[in-house]
């Protein structure tokens, strides 16, 4: 059973890309213990899914796992470092790596 329902919308920016990408992204998680899952709609204007689990820090969070929905890898690692409502995580472009900022409105 899910101890936790999220429903948020997270607001990014891309840094160190050539490409347009979607900045809006609607998201539901669930979480149980430090096991994280959810759902939402990707910088690519796709659904992706992860799981993985949340790591808990002095002053931030770390959440490490899985993610479908991008048209370079049909699964691939995901990295999010959390703090507060904002977050950072890598992100890549073809060969060019770069990084994912944002801000995550929690309803």
């Amino acid at each position: 059973m899910f101890k936790e329902i999220v429903l948020s919308l997270a607001l990014s920016n891309h840094i160190g890309f050539d490409n347009n990408y979607n900045e809006i992204h609607p998201h539901i998680r669930f979480k149980t213990d430090n096991t994280v899952s959810g759902a939402f709609y990707n910088s690519e204007r796709t659904i992706s899914f992860y799981t993985g689990k949340e790591f808990k820090f002095d002053t931030f969070t770390v959440d490490i796992g899985i993610v479908t929905g991008y048209y370079d890898a049909k699964i691939a690692p995901m990295m999010i470092i959390k703090k507060n409502n904002f977050f950072i995580m890598p992100g890549a472009e073809n060969k060019t790596i770069g990084l994912v900022l944002g801000y995550e409105h929690v309803f």
